[in-house]
């Protein structure tokens, strides 16, 4: 199988060498490094012209009249179109690999090679190189995630782009979905919901992604992070529901999602209320690990 990483840049220039770096540093190399620069306005273009051919460089040019997400969509479309390779590999410019993450991805793929995506945990670290701390969630690691869904009605399924892999069989369909995406949802959300009823979904067990969370980032300005949790949540559910309805499935419903529940409890009772609540479900989690 032929592997492709695709990075996605825009004024990431304290952090994009380390990306690119990182992407071809892999015990299993890529067949392809292909890096969409979307008008950066910073040193980044210097610092990726100087890898010569060791990557493919598409430089683009920003378009200010458009959002963020559309923007990233775009660059994500015009990268994956400069690709030939089966797997699809999506970093953004500010996250690095660890050196094991193609290897451990693949692997997982060999066991189902029919799968439409493979995923994984993510250490977290900040603008500033903070020492990373795991972020793992059990629920995004179950072996039905869309039945997960329809029995939770949760739909926090999947961990971030740089986290994320998906078959180009699954892609060439999605693509053009995504560019036309009307719904507002991140790249990663959408193709990710999409491909829940494509085939499926697996997880790599341990953190091979390096995710860098700072102020000003494309996720804290246009995606979820941006809004109160609540809203996070009614926005996902939003998104899933319309995807599900065009590979006519039913809607998950927020008042069966005890996160949820929860959510709408911490917005309006008092905390001598609502502190039992986070207590039960801290326990229920910890029986869960156990």
């Amino acid at each position: 199988m032929r592997t492709a990483v695709l990075i996605t840049n825009y004024n990431n220039g304290p952090w994009i060498k380390a990306c690119v770096d990182s992407a071809l540093a892999q015990t299993l190399l890529p067949d392809e490094v292909i890096v969409y620069d979307d008008g950066s306005t910073d040193d980044s273009l210097s610092l990726l012209r100087a890898y010569g051919e060791r990557i493919t460089l598409l430089e683009g040019i920003h378009d200010y009249t458009r959002s963020g997400r559309a923007s990233a969509a775009a660059g994500l479309v015009a990268a994956f179109s400069a690709s030939s390779a089966t797997h699809i590999y999506l970093l953004d410019g500010d996250d690095t690999y660890l050196p094991t993450h193609l290897a451990a991805y693949e692997g997982v793929w060999a066991t189902r090679p029919e799968a439409v995506a493979v995923q994984g945990p993510m250490l977290m670290t900040d603008g500033s190189g903070q020492p990373p701390v795991l972020y793992h969630d059990f629920f995004r690691h179950d072996p039905d995630i869309l039945g997960a869904i329809y029995r939770s009605h949760r739909t926090d399924c999947f961990y971030l782009a740089s986290a994320l892999a998906f078959n180009r069989v699954f892609l060439d369909s999605a693509m053009p979905l995504l560019l036309r995406n009307s719904l507002g949802c991140s790249s990663d959300n959408f193709l990710f919901f999409h491909a829940l009823f494509h085939g499926p979904t697996l997880s790599v067990p341990e953190p091979q992604t390096v995710y860098r969370a700072r102020p000003n980032s494309l996720s804290d300005q246009n995606g979820l992070r941006s809004r109160l949790p609540i809203h996070e949540t009614r926005f996902r559910n939003n998104c899933f529901n319309r995807i599900a309805a065009d590979y006519g499935r039913a809607p998950v419903q927020a008042w069966r999602n005890f996160t949820y529940l929860q959510q709408l409890a911490r917005l309006w009772l008092p905390n001598w209320i609502t502190l039992p609540l986070a207590k039960f479900k801290a326990a229920r989690r910890r029986r869960k690990k156990g």
